[in-house]
């Protein structure tokens, strides 16, 4: 039996992570005055330095030591690390060239895979709405691949990586703080190492930009580390078909930016295509309404057996 409250609370902390993630375009432009290779490495060092002092806020830094004590749960981390370090790597670098559209595209795509993931591995069915919402959202995805006239190399990076990280930390169910943080540890070693020749060899951001661009790309642990906490906090609540179509949230703002803020281009056919993905969206954000009016919770039957 899935509670109400577990049901809500894992619907706000999904839909807060994926506003954020929505608008971190904003922010990796802004700190684009070093290449994307540097920023990604920042972002991993500055990120498990952010998680050390949640370690020390709530005390789970014995805990912690514990999990890393452990070979196997490195061996069981590596490859969730792997997959999200792919993601971020790629994300920065399509924003840094100018395809935020396209990264959009990548995170429309992901759902898809997330709700077909669910069903292959944790059995995980469609309701009435949700079908009819995700038929909407994949006509919308397929039409917008063919109107790019090319295979979108980037967003189906960026989809797969992201479901197999979101499959694998499911699976994982550890701590979403102890997990996260102890990601950052393994993809942070060879980062900093990298940070240290760049600025050893004077091509980093000592003697190249003002000092004060250390305290912003030293954001840049809080900008990953919160939507991915909230994320894991979330993954841990709801079914990923539910997940998934939460994440819709992310690419349509992130969309919204490419648009009006980065001016990308979006012709009447890229119109078309969204606007099946946006109508499948609504379908089932309804369909999620009708299952909070339920008078004593929400069920896993409930969530995944057909309404008639």
């Amino acid at each position: 039996m899935m509670e109400r409250r577990t049901y809500i609370e894992g619907l706000i902390c999904g839909s807060l992570s994926f506003i954020l993630w929505g608008l971190l375009p904003l922010y990796w432009k802004l700190v684009g005055k070093i290449d994307p290779y540097q920023v990604f490495a920042q972002r991993v060092v500055w990120s498990f330095v952010f998680f050390c002092v949640i370690f020390a806020i709530t005390n789970r830094w014995k805990y912690f030591l514990e999990v890393i004590k452990e070979r196997s749960n490195w061996l069981k981390i590596l490859a969730p690390a792997v997959f999200i370090s792919v993601n971020w790597l790629t994300y920065i670098w399509a924003v840094d060239a100018g395809y935020v559209i396209e990264t959009s595209l990548g995170y429309y795509i992901n759902p898809l895979l997330l709700t077909f993931f669910g069903g292959i591995f944790f059995n995980e069915r469609l309701n009435g709405l949700q079908k009819i919402g995700f038929i909407f959202a994949a006509v919308g995805v397929i039409l917008k691949t063919v109107f790019y006239g090319q295979i979108p190399f980037i967003s189906l990076i960026l989809a797969f990586s992201f479901a197999a990280y979101a499959l694998l930390k499911k699976k994982l169910n550890w701590d979403s703080v102890i997990s996260v943080g102890f990601e950052t540890l393994v993809i942070g070693i060879p980062a900093l190492i990298y940070l240290t020749f760049h600025e050893v060899s004077g091509i980093g951001i000592t003697g190249n930009l003002p000092v004060y661009f250390w305290l912003l790309i030293a954001l840049s642990g809080i900008a990953t580390a919160t939507p991915l906490i909230l994320y894991g906090e979330g993954t841990k609540r709801l079914p990923l078909n539910v997940l998934g179509f939460l994440q819709y949230m992310s690419p349509t703002i992130t969309l919204f930016l490419g648009i009006f803020v980065f001016k990308e281009a979006f012709d009447y056919k890229s119109l078309i295509a969204f606007s099946f993905i946006w109508v499948g969206l609504i379908i089932f954000t309804y369909s999620q309404v009708k299952l909070l009016r339920k008078p004593k919770g929400i069920s896993e039957q409930l969530i995944t057996e057909e309404i008639s």
